[in-house]
């Protein structure tokens, strides 16, 4: 029997970055990050547009908009990707973050909101996934270095 190497198609391959000039108010995630790029496979390709939608959902809310039993649709996400629709989706909302954090001026409130956190859980999840404030990483990315929150 023999084995099929494949790319896993993880959300760095479909996630096509920000629109170049994103306006002061902003009322649709879709107004603001660009449609993904193709994967080649229509499922993965649904799914991600659908993250791209709705942003941060339980990954079965995901499975019943692809009216799929939720086991099989994380089996099929596990099998293409390498990793859980839950961790898929996080990922996939963390490149979104980071470029918000990075390219725009908007608060953590208002970035938190796009992405469908409540107030408080943005920064949670930022932290979970990059290991630092999203305050950090703007300053990080902005001025190279980490600077403190009271001074410069």
């Amino acid at each position: 029997m023999s084995t099929n190497n494949f790319t896993p198609i993880t959300p760095e391959l479909v996630f096509n970055g920000l629109i170049d000039n994103p306006g002061k108010e902003i009322k649709k995630r879709t107004e603001l990050v660009r449609e993904n790029n193709a994967s080649e496979n229509n499922y993965m390709d649904m799914f991600a547009n659908l993250v791209r939608i709705y942003g941060k959902r339980d990954a079965k809310d995901y499975a019943k908009m692809l009216n799929a039993n939720y086991r099989h649709f994380d089996g099929a996400i596990r099998c293409m990707s390498g990793m859980s629709a839950h961790q898929w989706i996080n990922n996939y909302l963390c490149l979104v973050a980071c470029d918000l954090v990075e390219h725009t001026d908007y608060t953590f409130k208002t970035i938190g909101k796009i992405l469908g956190f409540s107030q408080s859980s943005f920064s949670q999840f930022f932290r979970s996934q990059k290991k630092m404030q999203p305050w950090e990483y703007r300053n990080l990315k902005r001025h190279g270095r980490k600077r403190g929150f009271f001074y410069d």
